[in-house]
């Protein structure tokens, strides 16, 4: 892996850090959702789950569509369902 590679593998590590932010991809893994529902599948106040989309937007994993005053949010690339996949298949096994 390249120098550069590695950046941005770090990057999206550091994104995953937060567990907010991996239930909300989760959430996703099952398709497009609001924003509502994704604060309520994840426990979160909707401005709290707002201020982790925004980041996981902003950092190109998501994807968003509007429809009248309501925002839905998609997981942009399956890959991310799959490295999800693995990184419970790998602490499962611990």
């Amino acid at each position: 892996m390249d120098t550069l590679t590695c950046q941005r593998v770090a990057e999206f590590i550091g994104v995953l850090a937060n567990p907010h932010r991996v239930s909300i991809l989760c959430c996703l893994s099952d398709g497009e959702r609001s924003v509502g529902e994704i604060a309520r599948m994840a426990s979160l106040t909707p401005a709290h789950a707002s201020a982790h989309l925004r980041v996981l937007y902003d950092r190109g994993y998501l994807d968003r569509r509007r429809e009248w005053k309501q925002v839905f949010y998609s997981l942009r690339d399956p890959a991310i369902r799959a490295i999800l996949d693995g990184a419970a298949t790998l602490v499962d096994q611990s």
